[in-house]
């Protein structure tokens, strides 16, 4: 087995994150909206968890992501050998970055809030 380099791992990222966003683009179509990135996680967080919406929105959406996050972990539990391996790991990274996306917006919203508090 040859031995891998981090230079070639840079460019090995570099590559899949153009498939990546290519991956993100075509399956949010299907089950996104343009205008609100995580519509689909707020229209099940509001319909499974209303409560915890009602109360921390994002903390809910962040719920339903890994929940759908949890679907390719089972998978992926198989193997290498598993259907779509590589589209799987992906998604995977795809579901990671939209919650590091919910975790940044809840920060700013929380900062927001605070900083209308202390007026």
């Amino acid at each position: 087995m040859a031995m891998s380099r981090r230079s070639d791992f840079v460019l090995f990222i570099r590559d899949k994150f153009e498939e990546i966003e290519k991956l993100f683009d075509r399956k949010n179509k299907g089950y996104g909206a343009t205008d609100d990135l995580f519509w689909n996680f707020r229209q099940t967080a509001e319909r499974l968890y209303p409560e915890m919406y009602t109360k921390e929105p994002f903390a809910a959406m962040f719920l339903v992501a890994e929940t759908l996050v949890d679907k390719h972990n089972v998978a992926l539990a198989k193997g290498l050998a598993v259907n779509e391996c590589d589209e799987r790991l992906m998604d995977r990274i795809v579901y990671s970055l939209l919650q590091l996306k919910m975790v940044y917006e809840h920060s700013e919203e929380t900062a927001e809030k605070n900083s209308e508090i202390n007026r």
